[in-house]
């Protein structure tokens, strides 16, 4: 004979039960005293008539659950949380489960399991205090840039991530390691933006002395507040796009809330490969940025892009460059960053003395000279000879 273990709720729930079947109460009454509506009360008195008191206790009472996982599976996900992705946030975890370990399991038992075995969880965040700005509704029209400085390597040596995302879909458009953040760095960025996508409307960024001149100058300049453009302002102007200058971190969100994802999932899983330089770190974020799109993007409100195709007259190269312009000496010499230049004769001019030269130091170190749109051959390093002097 099975024996019935019934909690002190269901004995009490079959009292009333049992007085409503003798009709000392009504149903109105029971449903009251139970919680339960009407329609819930007729039905428990149907099921005690019908079973007795073993009508009390809910059916799958004893049994296990249908969507149980195998103790085997538990414990291996466990091991694999311990030895292997510790310090992985739960949703990241998931993810890893998914693309490497081929284990499915939803998020919401993860973070039972997460619960049941003391795993670190993400602590609850205040609730954000500023309204957040809807998003662009072509992808292309916006894209946030920025830089983030940090260990991402683990070895205690800082290195600058310069990345873009398109403010319409999330989409990391551009992402690489860097010793150090500069023009040249963010303007990388910005001609392979151009080569892959085309030219973006607009770009916003940061008030970093690489993107606003912010040193003092004369009274003039102090006085009005007009400094020179800068090399990525002179260069965005030539593609005809606009650079945006946030006054605040929080207005560029989209780019600090990917900073903080990346400071997350990415240093955890460059860690995981055991990657240590720069060079490494740029091979593995290759493939790393489109499984990330991937996951993360989403899709624009208007399908159709605002990039504008790239016209056949503008040379990326040369745009996105360091442009100086100097006077050349009287020995057809220029100088520029502590280098001697000895300009070579051309079709149209022998000697070049006296002539304004613009001098571009490209993204890839060459350096290339122009005299009215002609580029100029020199040999670099030059110095003159006791015979010539």
């Amino acid at each position: 004979m099975d024996i019935l273990h019934l909690s002190q709720q269901q004995v009490a729930r079959h009292q009333v039960i049992e007085q409503l079947v003798r009709h000392t109460i009504t149903e109105k009454d029971a449903a009251e005293l139970l919680g339960k509506s009407v329609r819930q009360v007729r039905r428990m008195k149907q099921k005690i008539q019908a079973q007795g008191v073993s009508g009390m206790v809910h059916g799958n009472t004893g049994k296990s659950p249908w969507n149980k996982r195998a103790p085997a599976l538990v414990d291996r996900i466990v091991r694999l949380y311990e030895a292997k992705y510790y310090g992985f946030n739960c949703l990241h975890f998931r993810d890893m489960l998914m693309e490497h370990e081929n284990i499915a399991i939803t998020r919401e038992s993860l973070r039972s399991l997460f619960h049941a075995h003391g795993f670190p969880q993400r602590k609850h965040r205040s609730p954000r205090r500023y309204e957040r700005r809807d998003r662009k509704p072509q992808s292309g029209m916006l894209i946030q840039q920025d830089t983030s400085i940090h260990d991402w390597f683990g070895t205690g040596v800082l290195c600058s991530l310069v990345a873009s995302i398109d403010d319409a879909t999330n989409e990391v458009v551009f992402a690489k390691f860097f010793s150090s953040d500069g023009t040249l760095q963010n303007m990388e960025a910005m001609k392979t933006i151009g080569e892959t996508k085309g030219i973006s409307t607009a770009f916003y960024v940061d008030r970093a002395s690489h993107f606003k001149t912010t040193r003092h100058e004369s009274i003039h300049v102090q006085l009005s507040g007009i400094y020179d453009e800068t090399q990525i302002v002179r260069a965005i102007k030539e593609i005809g796009s606009t650079l945006i200058l946030a006054m605040s971190p929080q207005a560029k969100g989209r780019i600090e809330r990917l900073f903080e994802t990346l400071q997350d999932r990415l240093v955890k899983e460059l860690a995981l490969e055991k990657i240590t330089t720069i060079e490494g770190g740029n091979r593995f974020l290759k493939c790393w940025v489109a499984m990330f799109n991937h996951r993360f993007m989403v899709a624009a409100a208007n399908p159709i892009p605002a990039y504008r195709s790239v016209p056949n007259h503008i040379n990326l190269d040369l745009v996105f460059s360091i442009q100086e312009e100097r006077v050349v000496k009287n020995d057809n010499t220029i100088s520029f960053e502590g280098t001697q230049y000895l300009l070579h004769p051309s079709k149209t001019r022998i000697s070049f003395t006296k002539a304004v030269v613009t001098v571009h130091q490209c993204i890839n170190g060459v350096i290339r000279i122009f005299y009215k749109g002609e580029e100029l051959a020199y040999t670099m390093g030059w110095t003159k000879s006791l015979g010539n002097s």
